[in-house]
């Protein structure tokens, strides 16, 4: 395990990386974007002091689904790699909890998402004659996760 100190706006990692490594934070924040640096960026989150990014890496071998970037100079991050994985939390029990628990509370977002996703759908079938009824945030919501889930199967690709 290495220990890493970026600037603010300082890239950890970019989207459609592939990579064997996470990391945990130490101090400072990190923000986690789609597109980040064009037009259609879009910041997901901002992770914190403790928790943990880029464990999928570990997990299974599937490319970066987002870019990690430095929110503050002085951001110190642990980077542990795949064969560091085992030994890092054989000792560190509620570590591996807590990774457990953001990933839950991942899931249990894109849950929501797609429950609202549902609920708009049902809406717009609903109004489809009715144009006028139609919420225009609804609609701008729609667009925007087509755009989003294009780009994104385009750069997996």
């Amino acid at each position: 395990m290495k220990v890493n100190e970026y600037r603010k706006d300082e890239v950890i990692f970019r989207q459609g990386d592939y990579a064997t490594t996470f990391y945990r934070i130490l101090g400072g924040n990190v923000g986690v974007f789609v597109f980040y640096g064009t037009e259609n960026e879009k910041q997901l989150t901002t992770l914190h002091e403790g928790e943990y990014l880029g464990e999928m890496a570990i997990i299974e071998a599937y490319p970066r689904s987002a870019t990690a970037v430095a929110l503050e100079d002085g951001t110190k991050l642990e980077e542990i790699d795949e064969k560091e994985f085992s030994d890092y939390f054989s000792d560190r029990t509620g570590d591996l909890l807590q990774i457990m628990r953001q990933m839950a509370q991942r899931l249990r977002d894109r849950t929501d998402d797609f429950e609202d996703a549902c609920r708009t759908l049902d809406e717009l079938q609903k109004t489809s004659g009715e144009p006028e009824k139609r919420s225009k945030s609804l609609m701008d919501k729609i667009m925007e996760a087509i755009y989003i889930y294009n780009e994104a199967m385009y750069i997996e690709r």
